[in-house]
């Protein structure tokens, strides 16, 4: 058979046709793979609107360090200043934790992720510097404190800058650390 280009496809289809990456064939009326063998892998979607085939991707959460804790920090923003990444990783250190040991990531990253992604990550901790739009602050009642959902330590606080410019608020994030990392004094 002579093979189509979707241009002379679109000649004689009565209905839009939408191009979908690495998706199977699917049909708008019954959402399962359509059964035109002459398609040949092409992938196409009937539709009246584009809008209406709705396709999810499990995006993983693209993050720094090596996470051999299991130790996830979001912090808000799309980076981190050099000044706060410092006072980040002095954090770190007294907790006895390095960029190996955690997956460090911005909101912007974290926003763009599914909440089953973070979940597949396994964390044993997640700490979140800041504000951040995602399902993951529903589990917060208060800042500073530690809550366990599920076998997950969360720790939620405020931003990073205001931390590092607020002496009470260093106090109240190294209290908690304590606590939170098992650090005696």
């Amino acid at each position: 058979m002579e093979e189509l280009s979707l241009f002379e496809l679109g000649l004689f289809l009565d209905n839009e046709i939408v191009v979908l990456k690495e998706e199977g064939t699917f049909s708008k009326s019954k959402g399962h793979p359509a059964s035109d063998s002459s398609l040949k892998g092409t992938n196409v979607a009937h539709a009246s609107q584009p809008e209406e085939v709705e396709i999810e991707r499990e995006m993983e959460l693209v993050h720094e360090g090596n996470f051999e804790k299991g130790i996830l920090i979001v912090y808000q923003g799309d980076h981190l200043e050099s000044t706060h990444r410092e006072f980040l990783f002095k954090i770190l250190q007294a907790v006895n934790c390095s960029l190996k040991d955690i997956a460090l990531s911005s909101s912007e990253m974290v926003e763009e992720t599914k909440l089953s992604s973070i979940q597949q990550m396994n964390p044993n901790k997640i700490l979140i510097f800041g504000k951040l739009r995602h399902d993951l602050m529903k589990i917060m009642q208060h800042k500073y404190e530690i809550l366990n959902e599920d076998g997950v330590e969360y720790f939620f606080a405020d931003d990073l800058r205001e931390i590092s410019e607020n002496v009470e608020l260093k106090r109240s994030l190294w209290n908690k650390l304590q606590i939170l990392f098992g650090i005696k004094k």
